[in-house]
């Protein structure tokens, strides 16, 4: 096979093996995509960059209304791609971008498990934090059904329905502020939590998460419409 030049091998090979690569790892539509790279480099499976932008987005249950990110630098196993093999990242890569997740797609997506195990790490933490002992044994023995968030300026409300062996019920929400307070540690005031069972409601004034070293987030901004969400994320194939 001979290729004549870098478009020929942009546009039959690299952008349908991105594309492909990225619906095995998430659900999309409406995708836009510009590839550039450099005449030498792209016969070695470097790519300068990659823009990509789509209005709706699905990663294991998670949905997003609008994601625009870029990322550089990145190398492929070109010769693979061009014997028809699945694209692989040989490094890993640092996409920057936006992500914006309206009311009803965090909504929506209290139905994911992605989500459910996250609040509940959550919840965990929290008890944690106030020195609850057996805390993950005392959430073990209820089944969560997160039912409803409401978003406000900086802040969220976030409903659930308990249930325990014996099907009893209790409704259980928990109240807080959210904002960032640097680039990888999300900042929670004025928490409060009830309706656990056997724990007292809980009122904590601060709490924060860390998301890591791998995220670099530049702003978080939550109003009653949605949550966006700009910066840089570390991505391994």
């Amino acid at each position: 096979m001979v290729l004549k030049n870098k478009s020929e091998i942009i546009s039959s090979f690299l952008t349908p093996a991105i594309k492909f690569w990225l619906r095995t790892q998430l659900e999309i539509e409406d995708l836009t995509m510009e590839i550039h790279a450099g005449d030498k480099q792209i016969l070695t499976g470097k790519i300068d960059q990659v823009s990509l932008e789509t209005t709706k987005a699905i990663y294991q249950g998670i949905h997003v209304s609008k994601a625009a990110v870029t990322t550089e630098n990145i190398a492929v196993n070109l010769g693979g791609i061009l014997r028809g093999k699945p694209l692989k990242l040989l490094q890993p890569i640092f996409v920057r971008g936006k992500l914006i997740l309206s009311h009803h797609d965090i909504q929506t997506s209290l139905e994911s498990k992605l989500l459910h195990k996250g609040l509940i790490d959550l919840v965990n933490l929290l008890l944690k934090y106030q020195q609850i002992g057996e805390c993950e044994q005392i959430l073990q023995q209820y089944q969560f059904f997160w039912e409803k968030i409401t978003l406000q300026e900086d802040k969220f409300l976030l409903e659930a329905r308990l249930t325990n062996s014996n099907e009893k019920e209790y409704n259980f929400s928990l109240n807080a502020s959210l904002k960032l307070k640097d680039d990888h540690i999300l900042l929670f005031d004025s928490i409060e939590v009830t309706g656990i069972p056997d724990i007292n409601d809980m009122i904590i004034k601060h709490f924060e998460v860390d998301l890591g070293e791998d995220v670099a987030l530049e702003k978080l901004i939550l109003t009653s419409q949605n949550l966006s969400c700009f910066g840089t994320i570390k991505v391994v194939s």
